[in-house]
C-alpha cells in the first residue's frame, strides 16, 4: 500500500490505539509501507496498523473485526499481554488546513502524516496504563501514611509489599524511558520538518508532556514513600533484634550470678 492506495481512506475515518502488552517485537516484520518508525503496515484493503516497542499498536480505518484477526496473529510478538488493554480513539479527517480540536484534521492521509498522529495516541493510551497502574499504588501508600500518623509506635505495612511498590515504580519508570520515550520526537521529524508543527498540535492536545510530569511526581513520591517505609521496617527489625540481644546478656549475667551466689 503507498499513498496513493492510503486516500482511499477516505475523507473522514477513524483511529483506534490500543495498549495491548508490555513489549511488541517489532523486528522483521514485512512489508512496510514507510522505513521510519513506528512499523506501518497494511490491514484490509485500505486500512493500516502502526506498531510500537512499547506495546501500543493504532490502527487507521480498520474494522473491529479485522482489527481482532490482526491483533491474534500478533500473539507471538506480544510480551506481556495485558487481558483489558488501555484504548483511546479519535476521528481524522482530511481538510485544506491541519488542525488539532474535537477533531483531527490533515492535509492527506499520508502514511507519514498518520504516522505522526499515531506517535501522540500510541504515548497516549502508555501514559493511561501508566497512570492507573500507579495510581493504584498511590492509593494504596495513602491509609499507611494516615496509620502512621495516628499511631506511629505500629508501622502497618509488610515488607513484601514495599518492595513492589518500588518495583512498579521503577518498571513503569523503564517503560516510559526505554520504550515509551513518551518525551522524545519521533525520527519522522529529523526528515520531515513540515510535521513538527503538526506533532506539536497534538502533543498539546493530549497534555503529553503535562501528563508525563504529573506521572513522573507520583511516581518519585510512591517510591520516596515506599522506600521510607521500607528503612523504618528494617531499623525496627534491627532495633528488635538489639533488643533481643541484650535480653539475651542480661539472661545469662542472672545466670552467671545465679551460679555464684547457689
Amino acid at each position: 500500500m503507498d499513498s496513493r492506495q492510503l486516500r482511499d481512506l477516505g475523507p473522514s475515518f477513524e483511529a483506534r490505539a490500543l495498549n495491548i502488552a508490555d513489549r511488541v517485537d517489532i523486528r522483521g516484520i514485512e512489508p512496510r509501507l514507510s522505513t521510519h518508525l513506528p512499523v506501518a503496515v497494511s490491514v484490509g484493503p485500505t486500512g493500516c496498523a502502526m506498531l510500537f516497542r512499547s506495546g501500543a499498536v493504532v490502527f487507521f480505518g480498520v474494522d473491529p473485526l479485522a482489527q481482532e484477526r490482526f491483533i491474534a496473529d500478533l500473539g507471538p510478538r506480544l510480551q506481556g499481554r495485558y487481558d483489558n488493554p488501555e484504548t483511546e480513539s479519535a476521528r481524522i479527517q482530511v481538510g485544506d488546513n491541519e488542525a488539532v480540536d474535537d477533531v483531527i484534521t490533515i492535509k492527506e492521509s499520508s502514511v507519514e502524516r498518520l504516522q505522526v498522529v499515531a506517535e501522540i495516541l500510541a504515548k497516549s493510551v502508555v501514559l493511561g496504563r501508566n497512570e492507573q497502574e500507579i495510581g493504584a499504588v498511590f492509593l494504596s501508600i495513602e491509609p499507611l501514611a494516615q496509620q502512621m500518623k495516628k499511631s506511629p509506635r505500629r508501622l502497618p505495612w509488610k515488607q513484601r509489599d514495599l518492595v513492589r511498590y518500588i518495583g512498579e515504580a521503577m518498571y513503569v519508570e523503564h517503560q516510559l524511558v526505554d520504550r515509551a520515550e513518551v518525551l522524545e520526537k519521533p525520527e519522522l521529524l529529523w526528515d520531515r520538518a513540515d510535521l513538527d508543527r503538526l506533532y506539536a498540535r497534538l502533543e498539546d492536545e493530549y497534555e503529553i508532556r503535562e501528563r508525563h510530569a504529573v506521572l513522573e511526581s507520583k511516581l518519585s513520591l510512591v517510591s520516596n514513600a515506599a522506600r521510607t517505609m521500607l528503612e523504618l521496617n528494617q531499623a525496627r527489625r534491627s532495633l528488635n533484634v538489639e533488643y533481643y540481644i541484650v535480653g539475651l546478656i542480661l539472661f545469662e549475667i542472672m545466670l552467671t550470678l545465679g551460679e555464684k551466689l547457689f
